[in-house]
């Protein structure tokens, strides 16, 4: 089997903002921004990814503070801080494989910062 580079750039900005939602919500919502005025995939898919880094931003931020000041339970928050960013890089690629084959990705978790057409 031969490698063929993709030859479609709104699956390509898509799988971009998925992979790129590990490192923080920046870049996703840039991706968004910059193609909410064309079609609909990318756009819809930096969305979702960019919605998807903000509840692990928001994760790890709650397990670093449980960690931190709440003495009885703190190895929940060592134990999410080990958990999530394992769980996140596994739906971010899930999503990347989704976002390649021109399907729409879904994670399991909603919460809405960017708005999305869905």
């Amino acid at each position: 089997m031969a490698y063929a580079p993709h030859q479609d750039p709104r699956k390509a900005l898509a799988a971009a903002a998925h992979v790129a939602a590990l490192t923080g919500p920046v870049v996703p919502a840039v991706i968004w921004a910059a193609t909410r005025e064309g079609e609909r995939f990318a756009p819809r898919e930096a969305a979702k990814a960019t919605n998807a880094s903000f509840v692990l931003v928001l994760t790890i931020a709650l397990a670093a503070i449980v960690r931190m000041f709440v003495p009885l339970v703190g190895f929940l928050g060592t134990l999410a801080l080990w958990v999530v960013p394992v769980a996140a890089a596994y739906f971010s690629f899930s999503a990347l494989r989704a976002a390649l084959r021109g399907e729409p990705a879904q994670y399991p978790y909603r919460i809405k910062v960017v708005k999305t057409d869905d």
